[in-house]
């Protein structure tokens, strides 16, 4: 937020009206899709439930079909009928079979016929409606299950759209020998028997449902004379010809859902309107156009009060104190009116007494400048003096190993490791010369995290790849620890636990490459861009972002140019630093920190 600091008050009070600006319509419209999503969920579990229930139900009713079939089928007027070869007889148990139809018609007024062929192809019907009886019988195979034989379209003979359902029956008498196909019967029901289950159950916002067979749409109960849309046949076409179970799918126009219906061979569809399930979100629209339109204008006319009662008052204050800085003393003569706000009024008098002051002092200012300034500076060395006297290096770190050896007769581990680490890097900071090891540099990294680790137990995991004749290379004094510091407190304070770094060193071409890698929150592309082009800047009092450009400038004026520091990262992904040096063996034998 530095950036935003350096802005005067009029850009800053435009770009916080600017992000409440944002802001405002970020949140409708996280609200609105929270609730399209919202509302599209729980009419998606709402058809869910309905498809189940409207499969359970029409499994039900086949269920009741298929016992009646086999009821019928198996009945003895039934099987004696089959095995009659006396005309006569044939038409004495054929009006006794009709009866017993009628009785099962009575039951189930859905059925609108039901026929019994025998093996020599004898009909038997109760209302001889079914056109297609004979042709059944071949697409029923040699089982003694009822098979679904087909969806027939109403036509001049049968006005009423209907299913077709089959049945071989064997024989179970002595006439025709046991367990031998003795013919087959074939039933109609009605279409409407499945729009009697629809209407049973509320639809929501238009919600359209389909029965689909193997090869047709059988039913809907869309409105009369409008046609299948594409985006049903086409998700019917291409997703539902092999449904087993459940499947939900978005088009741009409708929210569609298809079960399995084995006992048809089909499927059940359901197409729910996204626009009618959007309806009600209208008026959200509305509210949130008006809110904007309304924070626009608030903040137009809070920023004209503002500019009249600040903005311009401060902006005369500025404009008469730059025509102090030209040092021109008569200008303390004149004095500053300003009117707003009554804070404004009150600086405009303050300011006023204090150039009255200003004035009176100014000669005895310029006199006493001299000696004010040695006494100053004399003030400075003494408190300086008596801040080193205050903190004696050495002393903590004995001070640091004492608190060891109590760790370990108190068994604490970790005091015992955080205070080893702590005084490793204390006696290390305080260590003369400019040039060390790399495996000393190293060390001292691990003693930092170590402590991290301590602190934050199972958050952050530490790995470090060096080969041990690279150990011995020498490398600038606390060159690592600042941007594994960066790391832990940048990258990955945010993410919580799973924080990675890691240090790899590897010699190339006669460079040392060593790399500081994290998997944490990274650096976005435009912060990114700003580093590196502090980094190749060459201007040396460029004060931004400090401890990079400290360690790149020190690697710069101690080994030249084609050497520093290197940055790479992506947003999410963590950041990668590079150190280029040159692979120089230490001069002096180095000792490690114990």
């Amino acid at each position: 937020m530095t950036w935003f600091r350096k802005l005067s008050i009029r850009y800053q009070f435009i770009v916080i009206g600017l992000i409440i600006t944002a802001i405002i319509p970020i949140v409708i419209l996280g609200v609105y899709r929270q609730s399209s999503r919202f509302i599209i969920e729980q009419n998606t579990q709402y058809n869910e439930e309905l498809i189940s229930m409207m499969k359970q139900r029409i499994s039900s009713n086949y269920a009741n079909i298929s016992e009646l079939m086999i009821n019928l089928g198996y009945d003895a007027t039934v099987q004696n009928l089959l095995a009659e070869t006396d005309n006569l007889r044939i038409y004495e148990q054929s009006k006794k079979v009709q009866s017993l139809m009628s009785v099962i018609k009575s039951t189930y007024p859905d059925i609108i016929d039901i026929a019994i062929i025998s093996n020599d192809h004898k009909l038997i019907s109760m209302k001889g409606l079914i056109r297609q009886a004979e042709q059944v019988g071949d697409s029923l195979g040699s089982d003694g299950t009822v098979h679904y034989a087909g969806f027939v379209p109403g036509d001049m003979i049968n006005e009423r759209d209907h299913f077709l359902f089959g049945m071989n029956i064997f024989s179970s008498g002595n006439r025709i020998a046991y367990g031998d196909k003795a013919g087959y019967i074939v039933l109609a029901l009605d279409v409407q028997d499945i729009n009697k289950e629809f209407q049973k159950f509320p639809r929501l916002a238009g919600t359209s449902f389909y029965l689909f067979d193997a090869q047709n749409l059988v039913y809907s109960n869309s409105e009369p004379g409008q046609g299948l849309p594409d985006e049903i046949r086409s998700f019917v076409l291409n997703e539902g010809q092999a449904l087993e179970s459940a499947e939900t799918k978005k088009s741009s126009r409708y929210i569609l859902q298809a079960n399995a219906l084995p006992e048809i061979q089909g499927k059940i569809v359901t197409a729910t309107p996204i626009s009618m399930l959007m309806k009600g979100l209208d008026r959200l629209k509305r509210t949130s156009y008006a809110l904007s339109g309304s924070t626009l204008l608030f903040i137009f006319l809070l920023y004209s009060v503002m500019k009249m009662n600040v903005l311009k008052p401060l902006s005369e204050l500025m404009s008469f104190m730059k025509r102090l800085k030209t040092q021109n003393l008569e200008v303390l003569h004149s004095r500053v009116h300003l009117e707003g706000y009554a804070e404004i009024e009150v600086i405009s008098n303050e300011f006023n007494t204090m150039l009255e002051r200003i004035h009176g002092l100014t000669h005895q200012l310029l006199g006493a400048n001299k000696n004010l300034y040695e006494s100053e500076l004399e003030k400075q060395r003494i408190e300086f003096a008596f801040l080193q006297s205050q903190i004696n290096p050495h002393f903590l770190s004995n001070t640091l190993d004492t608190i060891k050896g109590i760790a370990i007769v108190e068994g604490s581990k970790g005091t015992y490791e955080m205070a080893g680490a702590l005084s490793r890097m204390l006696r290390y900071s305080i260590k003369g010369g400019d040039e060390v090891g790399l495996g000393e540099e190293l060390q001292i990294v691990s003693s930092y995290m170590k402590i991290h680790q301590l602190r934050f137990s199972g958050r952050i995991q530490y790995e470090q790849d060096c080969p041990e004749e690279l150990l011995g290379l020498a490398v600038p004094k606390m060159i690592l620890q600042p941007f594994v510091e960066n790391a832990v407190n940048h990258g990955l304070e945010s993410i919580g636990k799973g924080g990675i770094i890691r240090v790899d060193a590897i010699r190339s071409d006669g460079e040392l490459i060593v790399t500081i890698s994290d998997n944490g929150t990274g650096i976005p592309p435009q912060r990114l861009a700003e580093l590196n082009r502090i980094l190749q800047s060459e201007d040396a009092l460029l004060s931004e972002h400090i401890g990079i450009r400290n360690v790149h400038n020190r690697i710069r004026l101690k080994y030249g140019k084609p050497y520093g520091v290197t940055l790479a990262s992506e947003p999410g992904r963590g950041t990668q630093i590079g150190l280029i040096l040159p692979a120089i063996p230490l001069r002096m034998p180095e000792t490690y920190i114990s």
